[in-house]
């Protein structure tokens, strides 16, 4: 079997640093101009993370036919993964994201939708049943709800990627997307808005809901690690360490990539989650977020470094 599906904008991304994160009428020093744009989106991160760690990944996205978005697909062609439900829409221009980071390693993002937003559907995803898992992230509402639901019907666990978008997102849907998934992750803003959304004290109780799939919850922190909730089960990870932090763009799509590496190996949640914060710390190191992922080998010298040896497939962390 193929190993991940996954979904989600892609993005051309545009990363700037600026002196200050501005507010209305102020004025913010860009201190470079981009030459051309990095590969981005969020499902893509974490598809192209995975195919470095050497699993076989398939992306479901929609691109534009610019000439920027075709470069991207035979980029993608090269790795090789497997293209077979991307589609390219002619006459629309792929999604961009630009990227303001302040000193501070905060940044503001603005997004175009482009070609993504343009489709119209239906979808009719190939070969579904074929892969162990569906990773959806922020993406057009109606095309990730048809997503999910044909990956429902061919019996594939889905992990559900949050992100920060109330397009994507919105408070009446929320409920429909928890329920649909095996492994939530997110980080700890995104969580505070899910479970107030839906009317829960704090995420973890998001696992009582008796009309819930779902197999455990992680919520990340940034420099603080991430916590991991199951039924019977909350633990603290602490975060891997970069080399330098230069940009933290992505890194919440290396702790995806990771975890999903972990499951994919055999490993549990915990584990997992260790995974994750060792992919995410690479994606630290470099401007953009695909640009410094790693392969196996260093994933495992560095949680080496942090964790200790891996356990064997299966054990407990």
């Amino acid at each position: 079997m193929k190993d991940v599906l996954v979904t989600g904008y892609p993005s051309l991304d545009h990363i700037v640093r600026v002196s200050l994160s501005p507010r209305v009428g102020e004025t913010a020093r860009l201190y470079e101009v981009p030459d051309k744009p990095t590969y981005g989106g969020c499902g893509l991160n974490v598809g192209v993370a995975l195919q470095r760690l050497g699993f076989e990944v398939g992306a479901a996205v929609v691109f534009g036919g610019d000439s920027e978005g075709k470069a991207y697909l035979r980029y993608l062609e090269t790795l090789p993964m497997d293209l077979s439900n991307a589609a390219v829409l002619a006459g629309e221009r792929t999604s961009r994201s630009y990227l303001f980071l302040n000193p501070e390693g905060q940044y503001q993002n603005f997004f175009f939708s482009g070609a993504a937003d343009a489709w119209q559907g239906p979808l009719e995803l190939q070969d579904a049943e074929d892969y162990r898992y569906g990773l959806v992230t922020v993406g057009p509402l109606a095309y990730n709800r048809q997503f999910i639901a044909q990956l429902e019907n061919a019996n594939v666990p889905i992990v559900w990627s949050m992100k920060p978008d109330v397009q994507s997102y919105p408070p009446d849907m929320l409920d429909e997307f928890v329920r649909a998934s095996a492994y939530l992750l997110m980080n700890h803003i995104e969580a505070r808005y899910v479970a107030h959304a839906l009317g829960y004290p704090t995420p973890e109780w998001l696992l009582t809901d008796a009309r819930s799939n779902l197999q455990a919850i992680v919520v990340t922190n940034g420099a603080r690690g991430a916590e991991v909730y199951q039924r019977n089960l909350r633990a603290s990870i602490p975060a891997a360490k970069p080399r330098e932090l230069v940009d933290t763009t992505g890194a919440g799509d290396g702790f995806a990539a990771g975890f999903l590496a972990g499951l994919l190996r055999g490993y549990d949640v915990l584990v997992g989650a260790k995974i994750g914060v060792v992919v995410a710390s690479f994606v630290l190191e470099a401007f953009g977020c695909q640009t410094n992922l790693p392969d196996w080998d260093a994933v495992w010298e560095r949680y080496k470094r942090h964790f200790g040896a891996l356990p064997e497939r299966g054990e407990s962390a």
